[in-house]
């Protein structure tokens, strides 16, 4: 009974410890390494959306205020992110203020696009972090499978290089499927609205 006993036990801890090692210290969502196992799987089960997401402002705020303040805002957004998110989604902090979220079931740009105004209008929202108020902005780029690709690899890819354009738009959204295959540059962008400075 006592092997057996430990046996349970450290079965628990190992369990116990692959699940903390997935998960972002910080913030308390996942971190790369929970996408990397799980995105192939999530793919291959169906339609998917990548939203890839950066803040726009961040280290403006974090330089003002101080890295305490900074770190209490990357939680605030990390949390509003897991508020909005639907069942069986994934929300992942990447590093520093980029996050990606896992659309489960987005069978249309449609689909993706209303998560994408719903992730635009919480983030935006203003911040009250140790009595400081807080207003940063938000670029998100997004890659539809199987629409755009069927591969994880290159989804997040594609999720990247529409997020980088609609970084040089200063915010809102780029369907990766907008962007020209050639130049991988964006003829048109859906953008939502110009964020708050």
């Amino acid at each position: 009974r006592l092997t057996f006993n430990s046996t349970i036990n450290q079965r628990l801890l190992k369990q116990k410890y692959e699940e903390l090692a997935r998960l972002d210290p910080m913030t308390g969502v996942f971190n790369r390494s929970a996408l990397a196992t799980d995105l192939p799987r999530i793919v291959a089960e169906g339609s998917v959306a990548i939203h890839a997401i950066d803040l726009d402002h961040f280290k403006a705020a974090n330089d003002r205020f101080g890295h305490p303040v900074g770190d209490a805002l990357l939680k605030q957004v990390a949390d509003r992110l897991t508020r909005l998110a639907g069942e069986g989604d994934l929300v992942v902090r990447m590093g520093g203020d980029e996050f990606i979220l896992v659309q489960r079931g987005a069978a249309s740009c449609g689909d993706a696009e209303a998560v994408a105004k719903r992730i635009y209008d919480v983030v935006t929202a203003p911040y009250e972090v140790a009595g400081h108020d807080i207003v940063i902005g938000v670029s998100i780029g997004i890659a539809l499978a199987p629409n755009d690709v069927t591969s994880s690899e290159m989804l997040l890819l594609r999720s990247d290089r529409a997020l980088y354009q609609a970084k040089s738009f200063r915010g809102g959204y780029v369907f990766a499927g907008d962007l020209p295959a050639a130049a991988e540059a964006p003829e048109r962008a859906s953008a939502v609205r110009p964020h708050a400075a």
